[in-house]
């Protein structure tokens, strides 16, 4: 069966024949049905993502209106992936620079020994959910230099990430936006009573900013941020492996780590755990060669432009965006996802079991497994 719609789609069985078909028939048009402009085709993906009034935010309205008046809301706006203008610059280039500067090899390896230090061997549908929804977090946690491992709070953390990521879906309930807030308190709490290592990103992501006049205000938010793109994103980037796995037991056969690697990188582009983005019209403008509006919406379809068979695959996968907001953690997401996923078979993990229960949480942009 055919998704209803590009929305639909996310958590469709098997959407990429759909995509395709839009990528080469429809690679930009008007879905007056959702109300939005998609983007499908890679150049048409591209286009968008570069162009000046295309923006991350409605320019009338910097922060949901769900999380508005709340911490939740007040840590959304500081964020700067949610974030146009120049006001965010001297922040988004330092955080870039201390990023490029983390080796993924390094952070697979604390993220094995951080799977050591939480312990359980619970490997069933439930188990699989708290690994992979818990090491990421931890592990970005660990390499800001918060002390999670030692405190024992590591399980806390990743459930406070999980609830302030889970409030801002379109799709959250008043409970879950409450919950959601709630948790932006509490890990703004944690970050200023919390003593870092030295050694960590935090610390120097602090003097940095401070040496470039940055509100320290917004280092703390960033920093959440980045555990908060370590949650969904990337817990959907080890569920699909997962997945991948399950379908193909053959893949089995080479656990190491350039083996699971590579998988990674394909399930990235094949299967990506993000599948849309959306861009927002700040004034009228020629875009793909049609005529769009101030305050026209457009739905980027990422993972349209994944399997857009009139392009040679980027080598970057398109799951983690491109232009201005392209997310520099791109190669850490891929090293954590392959932790995550080592941990688990270590673990006795049986992905042909898990895919036989298969299904995905509802969502609108983000492809997350879920094993029953």
């Amino acid at each position: 069966m055919t998704p209803a719609d590009p929305l639909a789609a996310v958590t469709h069985p098997d959407p990429y024949p759909y995509y395709r078909a839009l990528a080469a028939r429809q690679p930009f048009f008007r879905h007056e049905a959702l109300g939005l402009w998609v983007a499908a085709g890679a150049a048409e993906v591209a286009a968008v993502l570069a162009h000046p009034d295309c923006r991350v935010r409605p320019p009338a309205q910097p922060v949901p209106p769900t999380l508005a008046g709340t911490a939740a809301g007040e840590l959304f706006g500081r964020l700067i992936r949610m974030n146009d203008g120049a006001a965010h610059a001297p922040l988004k280039g330092i955080l870039m620079r201390l990023m490029a500067n983390i080796d993924p090899a390094v952070a697979m390896t604390r993220a094995a020994a951080l799977a050591d230090a939480i312990g359980g061997s619970d490997v069933d549908a439930a188990g699989v959910k708290r690994w992979i929804f818990t090491l990421p977090v931890v592990a970005v946690a660990d390499l800001l230099g918060m002390p999670v491992a030692a405190s024992g709070n590591a399980a806390e953390v990743a459930s406070q990430v999980a609830a302030y990521a889970a409030s801002q879906s379109p799709l959250a309930s008043a409970a879950e936006v409450q919950a959601g807030a709630d948790a932006a308190h509490w890990l703004a709490q944690w970050l200023l009573d919390a003593d870092p290592s030295s050694t960590g990103l935090l610390p120097a992501l602090q003097s940095a900013a401070q040496q470039a006049d940055v509100d320290p205000a917004a280092v703390a938010a960033n920093a959440i941020g980045l555990m908060v793109q370590a949650c969904e994103a990337t817990a959907g980037l080890a569920g699909n492996s997962l997945v991948r796995l399950g379908r193909e037991p053959a893949l089995l056969a080479r656990q190491d780590a350039a083996a699971l690697h590579a998988l990674v990188a394909r399930v990235a582009r094949d299967d990506p755990p993000v599948q849309n983005t959306r861009r927002f019209l700040a004034a009228d403008a020629l875009l793909c060669g049609v005529p769009v509006s101030a305050g026209d919406a457009v739905l980027v379809l990422l993972a349209a432009a994944s399997h857009d068979d009139s392009h040679a695959p980027s080598e970057r996968p398109w799951t983690f965006g491109a232009g201005r907001h392209a997310c520099p953690g791109d190669a850490l997401a891929q090293a954590l996802a392959a932790a995550t996923v080592a941990a688990l078979l270590a673990r006795g993990a049986q992905p042909a079991r898990l895919v036989q229960s298969l299904r995905y949480r509802p969502s609108l942009n983000a492809r997350i497994p879920q094993f029953s």
